[in-house]
């Protein structure tokens, strides 16, 4: 799973077998294929996993501040969570933890989920 950043000058990928991202940075202006590539740890997944999940989707805000990632692994009690994080891009990505979502029911797993553009309100997150 891949999400681009707002300014399309930054790439958050997943790798399979993981719950660290790569952050993907373009340094200079196109056509210059100048990039850095950087980890962004997410702790918290691999803690309810054992260390033994992967990131499965994401699906980051227009502006940037949210980013929602859903994965496999772990115990029944954390299957089927949304981990939503605050991004700061400045000058390189970090992400904190802000809580996690669950659709309502019992043993339900996210099909899809993305974020809502042109919500004036703020990040709107549908699943």
């Amino acid at each position: 799973s891949a999400a681009w950043g707002p300014d399309g000058r930054m790439l958050v990928m997943a790798f399979s077998e993981s719950t660290t991202l790569g952050s993907l940075h373009f340094a200079g202006r196109p056509p210059s294929l100048d990039a850095h590539l950087l980890p962004v740890d997410l702790p918290e997944i691999g803690s309810i996993t054992g260390g033994f999940g992967n990131i499965e989707k994401m699906a980051w805000d227009g502006s940037g501040e949210r980013l929602a990632v859903s994965y496999r692994g772990g115990d029944l009690m954390y299957a089927g969570l949304i981990a939503i994080y605050d991004t700061r891009r400045t000058p390189f990505i970090s992400a904190s933890l802000i809580g996690f979502i669950r659709e309502p029911g019992e043993q339900v797993k996210p099909l899809a989920f993305a974020f809502h553009d042109k919500f004036k309100q703020g990040p709107l997150l549908s699943v």
